[in-house]
């Protein structure tokens, strides 16, 4: 099956989001310029907006809701070719040992490239410079620089208690961040019909109510001034959001019944924890009991209804990014730029 137009397109925006998401440089002028935080962010986005107009028209703009649904279904095939060995073998990390979490490393997903991309630069990412003075932690900076750290994560001092390393807590928490946002540019930058959704928020089980929206197929957001972005919807105990979604298709509401995967991203550092992986095992299970019943059982193939709510997968940098492959095709889109 032919690579479809809405790949190159997301690769495409995926270069521009992350060329754009250079200019405000987070992380870096965090404490001295936080003031030209939000201003900072909208003229990355003005710069994406006129990169991303020709691209734009050309994603699968009269792709209908049975295509995507196949192309899905044949991208996550040929994912088995972008696995590393040690994402076929799932070795690696502590935490790794459940089946559920290796059955989700060995998952096979659409648009892993575009994840690694993503990861790569969030890895990158200036925020780093936290440490400019050797020796220096996070828990040394003055209550005025931490107040910051603490309103941009989203994180109350609360959340914090019990965690022994805060400062590789806080890296890490940085760094996923920093790839929502380029996410975020993405869906913003498709008229928030981007197949990636970042922080996809559902209630508490075992309803897992669907993740609210502000408007057709945009997430809603309720964040701090500081980071309107971040923070999840859904306060209730057992609530929980997904690094990253993708919907069966992208031009409808993300819910339940629209969920083609769920993946959990892991940097260097990140806890690998079952209970997560519990969570969203559950999710699909109400996934595939809202599908089967949406399709009717007698119809489902076997009668034995949709056995696949959605798939899990869980997607650690750098162990998982995509393997490169040398194309034989000869195609010319292949050898587009992606600037």
């Amino acid at each position: 099956m032919a690579i479809p137009a809405i790949v190159w397109g997301i690769i495409e925006v995926t270069a521009a989001a992350i060329t754009a998401y250079e200019m405000y440089d987070l992380g870096k002028t965090l404490y001295e310029d936080i003031d030209k935080y939000s201003r900072n962010l909208e003229q990355a986005k003005e710069e994406l907006r006129k990169k991303i107009q020709s691209i734009k028209e050309e994603i699968g703009q009269n792709i209908d809701e049975n295509m995507e649904r196949g192309f899905l279904a044949a991208m996550t095939e040929q994912d088995r070719g972008l696995q590393s060995e040690t994402t076929k073998q799932a070795k690696g990390r502590t935490g790794t040992g459940s089946p559920d979490i290796i059955t989700a490393i060995k998952q096979p997903i659409p648009f892993r490239k575009v994840i690694g991309m993503v990861c790569e630069k969030a890895d990158k990412t200036p925020a780093l410079g936290l440490r400019r003075k050797k020796g220096v932690t996070i828990k040394d900076l003055p209550k005025a620089k931490q107040k910051i750290l603490l309103e941009l994560l989203a994180l109350s001092a609360e959340e914090l208690a019990g965690i022994n390393d805060i400062d590789n807590f806080i890296v890490v928490r940085l760094k996923q961040l920093v790839a929502n946002f380029i996410f975020e540019f993405m869906d913003e930058m498709l008229s928030w019909k981007s197949p990636l959704k970042a922080e996809v928020c559902f209630g508490p089980r075992p309803k897992f109510d669907d993740p609210k929206l502000a408007g057709a197929t945009r997430l809603q957001r309720a964040g701090t001034a500081l980071n309107p972005f971040y923070p999840a919807p859904y306060r209730q105990r057992g609530s929980f959001s997904a690094d990253l979604a993708i919907p069966d298709y992208r031009k409808d509401p993300l819910k339940k019944d629209n969920l083609f995967a769920v993946i959990e991203i892991k940097f260097p550092g990140d806890r690998i924890e079952n209970k997560q992986f519990e969570n969203y095992k559950e999710l699909a299970i109400a996934t595939a009991k809202l599908k089967t019943s949406a399709a009717s059982l007698p119809r489902t193939n076997g009668k034995k209804g949709v056995t696949t709510g959605c798939r899990l997968a869980l997607f650690r940098y750098p162990e998982d990014i995509a393997v490169e492959q040398k194309d034989s095709s000869g195609s010319k889109r292949s050898k587009r730029k992606t600037k």
